[in-house]
């Protein structure tokens, strides 16, 4: 069995075909002058993990041009990154649900799809083989021993940053809206005064940066940093961030960016692992 690296994710696809000592396949991506993408995989590669997060259409489009090359194969599709989750349901008439028509292209190629912190109980709903990754856990590692508080951005986020609170062995709240007259609300922790303490807002995704950049802004706290499992950053999403009085953004390597301080590279390898040992 071989790794596949796709192009959103090779540093992540190098560092699981480490983990489970199996060859790296060596891939050529490139992009025709008219915008047609084109993918070669090495002769031999038969059986395979094909690990590529999905941020953009293109990213789509490589998975489908390498599971046409795969076809004849065992395949276990990756997909650190599940974009398009978000669109788990028709929100107005004449809507597609993105999630579930992604969740059935994958499918119908892959044995199994592991995927890490899907954005809702709602988008994983629409898979029949997803095997779903924790990597609150991993966030909370990084903490260990740090004099920190976590703070969940809303009440919806609560139960994940419970789960990175509880490694990390620090306090934890969540932000409530406080209407003060017809014009102004204002955003505190429900439970904790964190003035003159270091805390860290939590959350799945930062995508725009909008909602953690106007948390931090409200905080009054001595040092306020940022962890999230998928560091979408979207356009000027990281200079939001900083101009809001964030002094630090911590991500998993879900998303490869320059904030990608923490790996999920083994709690993929053990769940490919074990996804194996199964058949």
């Amino acid at each position: 069995m071989y790794v596949i690296p796709g192009p959103a994710s090779p540093v992540l696809s190098s560092r699981v075909a480490t983990k489970l000592n199996l060859p790296l396949a060596k891939v050529v991506y490139s992009v025709f002058p008219d915008g047609e993408l084109y993918v070669k995989v090495e002769k031999g590669v038969k059986d395979a993990v094909v690990i590529q997060s999905i941020r953009s259409s293109d990213d789509i489009v490589y998975l489908m041009l390498l599971f046409d090359i795969l076809s004849n194969y065992r395949l276990i599709a990756v997909v650190p990154y599940m974009g398009y989750a978000r669109q788990d349901r028709a929100f107005n008439e004449g809507e597609a649900v993105s999630i579930r028509a992604i969740a059935e292209f994958l499918e119908n190629h892959a044995e199994k799809v592991i995927s890490v912190n899907l954005h809702s109980r709602e988008a994983a709903s629409h898979f029949k083989n997803l095997v779903e990754i924790d990597a609150m856990t991993e966030i909370g590692r990084y903490y260990i021993g740090q004099d920190v508080i976590m703070i969940s951005p809303d009440k919806g986020s609560l139960e994940r940053v419970k789960v990175a609170a509880k490694v990390a062995g620090c306090e934890y709240d969540y932000l409530e809206k406080v209407r003060i007259d017809a014009e102004t609300v204002e955003i505190y922790p429900k439970n904790i005064d964190v003035e003159n303490k270091r805390v860290v807002i939590v959350d799945d995704i930062i995508s725009t940066g909008g909602t953690i950049a106007k948390a931090a802004e409200t905080l009054k706290a001595s040092y306020i940093e940022a962890a999230c499992v998928h560091a979408v950053l979207a356009a000027n999403s990281l200079n939001k961030l900083f101009s809001s009085g964030i002094k630090d953004v911590i991500a998993t390597d879900t998303v490869e960016q320059a904030v990608s301080k923490i790996s999920v590279a083994d709690l993929i390898a053990e769940k490919i692992t074990e996804v194996c040992e199964l058949y």
